[in-house]
């Protein structure tokens, strides 16, 4: 993940449902709803920068079964 992705994450301020199901496939955009969406878009998911930075102020969430976040995923 670059460090400009972080900036774009500042907007996220609680786990909501869309970026505890990132977190709980790893940050991984195999199965998600919205890779379509990207696969034909010029922009780039920005949910793994989230999830980064929601684990960073928040931690994890309670609710959640974890899975390690793959490095390299949607760089």
């Amino acid at each position: 993940m670059k460090s400009r992705d972080f900036g774009r994450a500042a907007a996220v301020r609680r786990w909501n449902e869309t970026a505890k199901d990132c977190y709980k496939r790893g940050c991984n955009c195999a199965g998600c709803f919205y890779a379509a969406f990207f696969t034909e878009s010029r922009q780039k998911c920005q949910m793994k920068a989230s999830v980064v930075e929601l684990v960073r102020v928040l931690g994890k969430p309670d609710d959640v079964q974890e899975k390690t976040i793959m490095e390299g995923e949607n760089e």
